[in-house]
């Protein structure tokens, strides 16, 4: 009789190890995705030691592993959602991607070279390719075209009409020294929007807005 009370409460281990792996596939947060599944593994593993005929040690290593990566994954994920934690110009970088998918946020942010100019630095020549594709965090560029100039602060895109069109730029733009901006190298951005043509849409979405906006800014100038 006790053998069998002992087989049934370990077999609600099971369906509930069971039950949480299942919610955490039906939910669309990747963070509680993963801390579902993580419970889960946790659970199962419970589950193989307290076995009623004996613990299932190849059983437990193997959910071991599954639940050490499911950590791994929740803690990159924590430490992508702290870009930038404290530093407003950041904040605003993380607000514009707001279009962009989690996936897709973490595909773009895997490409980025964070970069601050040592020197006055030529990010674009009106004519030629830009070499990349470059977001402003911090400071402001000088852009210049025509003989006519303005200035670009934290949350502008350079280069964005070149990677759009596969041409060249369309202005002259400079990063005074200490300047702070994220990079892209137009080569493998243009890769990753081949095998994953969404991202390549919700980017036309940006540069769209910040078309809009340096519209807005060139007429106040």
């Amino acid at each position: 009789m006790q053998s069998l009370d002992l087989a049934w409460s370990t077999g609600l281990l099971v369906h509930a190890a069971a039950l949480l792996q299942v919610f955490g596939f039906l939910n669309r947060k990747q963070l509680a995705l993963r801390c579902l599944t993580l419970a889960g593994s946790l659970v199962y593993l419970a589950y193989y030691y307290f076995h009623p005929d004996k613990p299932l040690w190849g059983a437990m290593f193997w959910s071991s592993i599954l639940a050490l990566a499911n950590l791994v994954g929740i803690v990159r994920l924590l430490l992508e959602r702290r870009v930038g934690d404290g530093n407003q110009h950041h904040d605003s970088f993380l607000n514009i991607m707001k279009v962009l998918t989690p996936g897709e946020f973490r595909r773009l942010m895997q490409m980025a070279e964070w970069r601050v100019a040592e020197k006055n630095t030529q990010l674009t020549r009106e004519g030629e390719v830009a070499p990349s594709l470059y977001f402003v965090t911090g400071g402001q560029v000088e852009v210049g075209r025509g003989g006519k100039g303005l200035t670009l602060g934290p949350g502008a895109f350079i280069g964005e009409i070149s990677f759009v069109l596969n041409g060249a730029a369309t202005a002259d733009v400079c990063a005074p020294a200490g300047t702070e901006y994220i990079e892209w190298p137009q080569a493998t951005l243009r890769k990753a929007v081949d095998r994953t043509p969404s991202l390549g849409i919700s980017l036309e979405r940006l540069f769209n807005q910040e078309l809009a906006r340096k519209l807005v800014t060139s007429w106040n100038h």
